[in-house]
């Protein structure tokens, strides 16, 4: 029994055997098939280069100011240049073409670089006239010169509170007060910082009916000078004016006038006043009779 079985196995492998080998052959001949038909040359592929396809925005060439406009200017006198600006990007009511508005003003600040709007433009002298709207029923806009100490330096601009000084040789004197500045150097904006403050040479005012006449009536008499206050100030000045003789010293006594009286005032800010007729004069000297008492 044992003989038989050896035997049977060893039967059935050399049938697997010869299966294996008669497969193997079989694959052997196939791929024989397939080179003989494609023959020696070398296998390969086309290269297949592909360019990526960018989308390009609609752009549309806008007139813009090449650097910032004052309100006020008209656009004849604005040196523009057209700048490329996506479709998509511009704002509606901008403006395309810039010769139908060249005889138009601008009644609003433009700034440079950016496109402008039409709402910002106006044929209309009234609405085009920053000044003019800035003025309102009853009062005045007057005009006056100015140089670097009148106009405080460039700082008295526009929407500025000023005190108008008349500085004549025999002195100063205070003949208006609380004036706002309408314009400085035909400019309504106000100084945005320092490096940009330039000094005007006329300054607009708004003014009430009598102060339009009395600073008309002193600017042919002295020079106009400026003192700045600031926005939420109210007061009034103390004394409205001050002559050469109270800066020499001379306390507006006359040499011939005989004093009478004399009276010193103690504490941080000391005054004299001399008793001259039936007035008191304050003065900064001390009458020779009343010093030689002091000294005894």
């Amino acid at each position: 029994m044992p003989s038989r079985r050896v035997a049977r196995i060893r039967s059935r492998r050399s049938n697997q055997n010869v299966l294996g080998f008669g497969m193997l052959a079989i694959a052997v001949v196939v791929a024989s098939v397939i080179f003989s038909v494609q023959g020696d040359g070398a296998v390969s592929a086309d290269i297949v280069t592909v360019h990526p396809v960018v989308g390009q925005f609609d752009t549309v060439p806008i007139p813009v100011p090449i650097e910032p406009v004052s309100a006020g200017t008209i656009l004849k006198d604005i040196r523009f240049q057209k700048v490329a600006f996506p479709r998509h990007q511009i704002p509606v009511g901008a403006v395309f073409d810039i010769e139908p508005f060249l005889a138009s003003m601008a009644i609003a600040p433009l700034p440079a670089n950016l496109p402008i709007f039409e709402k910002n433009l106006s044929v209309n002298p009234s609405a085009s006239n920053p000044v003019i709207n800035r003025i309102p029923d009853g009062m005045r806009a007057i005009t006056v010169k100015v140089d670097a100490t009148g106009a405080v330096e460039g700082w008295a601009s526009s929407g500025a509170i000023v005190d108008v000084l008349l500085v004549t040789a025999q002195g100063t004197r205070v003949v208006a007060e609380k004036v706002r500045i309408l314009s400085a150097a035909r400019s309504v904006n106000p100084i945005q910082n320092s490096s940009s403050n330039r000094v005007p040479s006329t300054v607009t005012l708004l003014v009430t009916q009598e102060q339009a006449l009395t600073i008309t009536t002193a600017s042919p008499h002295g020079k106009i000078a400026f003192a700045l206050r600031s926005l939420g100030d109210e007061g009034r000045w103390r004394e409205r004016s001050y002559d050469r003789q109270r800066l020499q010293g001379e306390g507006a006594i006359k040499p011939e006038e005989r004093v009478t009286g004399y009276l010193r005032v103690e504490g941080k800010n000391s005054r004299q006043y001399s008793l001259t007729g039936n007035r008191w004069i304050r003065t900064e000297v001390t009458p020779s009779n009343w010093l030689k008492d002091e000294e005894d």
